[in-house]
């Protein structure tokens, strides 16, 4: 496949004359074509996400569905962020009843990937060189990947996929299951010190850099979770208990007192808990725990005040568990 930068702009939506009047625009664009924010993270340092303005983010939406369309890059069977019909459930699955998980971070995933690496990406994957060249333009803000682009999530997922390749292939040879979501690489089995060092070398060779604060190893017998999930099991990933006991607790005050004095009393308002929020923790918890996050979505669906029900349609197929 040869993609050329008529094609570029036939997928963008907009002429290849606006791309390019775009792409220079970018570079001193904040303010106009987007905002940047930036949050503290819990361990220290800080977040930068990207609102784009409407137009940019129309161009950068057309731009991932072509991207999806049209490049022949395939996810691994091990990548589980970012891609459609995998989740934090299906990614821990891959790690139930081991003797030891490992979980390897990696340090500012996102901004780490830069234009000349994408642009790399792109011409193996049948970009011609100013269609790469444009693409990345309009793509990265300040030479980097940024975080809040609709394309950012794809391109990372294609820009990580050599190292994706030499893990695997390393993972296998020495018996380990792994998986990766997002930034979030996993190892499970009869992982050691040793294995460690080897994934360090791969990573650092490909030139990543772990979050050495995020490294662990979680030991059977003791707390072991994979995105969240609780892995300790043989059957199926579980939800924190933490977090059941709390949602219970919500919907029993819920119940008790009504949504309205849940949040003005009980800590719901100042904990951002609207009911689009309350709804979507359910949903989580039915994903992993059906016979738990079902009836919670019910009860919930029940309780909240009559404007914050979803539209008919929204639980089709909660039923059909029973």
């Amino acid at each position: 496949m040869s993609f050329s930068v008529e094609d570029l702009g036939q997928h963008s939506g907009v002429s290849v004359r606006i791309l390019e009047s775009l792409s220079e625009d970018l570079p001193a664009g904040a303010g106009k074509l987007f905002r940047a924010q930036s949050f503290r993270k819990k361990r220290g340092g800080l977040r930068e996400i990207i609102k784009p303005n409407p137009w940019l983010d129309l161009i950068t939406k057309n731009l991932r569905r072509s991207f999806l369309a049209v490049l022949p890059y395939r996810p691994p069977d091990h990548v589980h962020g970012f891609v459609n019909g995998r989740s934090t459930v299906t990614n821990a699955s891959a790690h139930l009843g081991r003797a030891c998980v490992l979980r390897v971070d990696l340090e500012d995933f996102f901004p780490s990937i830069g234009s000349a690496q994408l642009k790399a990406a792109l011409q193996e994957q049948g970009y011609d060189d100013k269609a790469a060249s444009l693409a990345v333009s309009i793509v990265t803000i300040g030479g980097k990947l940024p975080i809040g682009l609709s394309t950012s999530p794809f391109l990372s997922n294609l820009a990580f996929q050599h190292t994706d390749h030499i893990l695997a292939e390393y993972a296998e040879a020495a018996g380990l299951s792994f998986t990766r979501y997002v930034d979030d690489l996993v190892f499970s089995g009869e992982v050691s010190d040793q294995h460690l060092a080897a994934i360090e070398r791969i990573l650092n060779d490909s030139g990543w850099s772990i979050n050495q604060h995020k490294t662990a190893f979680m030991r059977r017998g003791g707390p072991q979770y994979v995105t969240g999930l609780y892995v300790g099991a043989t059957d199926h990933p579980r939800i924190p208990r933490k977090t059941k006991r709390h949602m219970r607790w919500v919907l029993h005050i819920i119940t008790k007192f009504g949504y309205d004095e849940y949040m003005a009393e009980f800590g719901g308002e100042n904990a951002d808990m609207l009911p689009q929020r309350l709804l979507g923790w359910a949903c989580y918890i039915a994903a992993a725990e059906p016979d738990v996050g079902y009836p919670l979505l019910r009860a919930l669906n029940e309780q909240l005040p009559p404007a914050y029900v979803p539209p008919n349609g929204w639980l089709i197929g909660i039923e059909d568990l029973d």
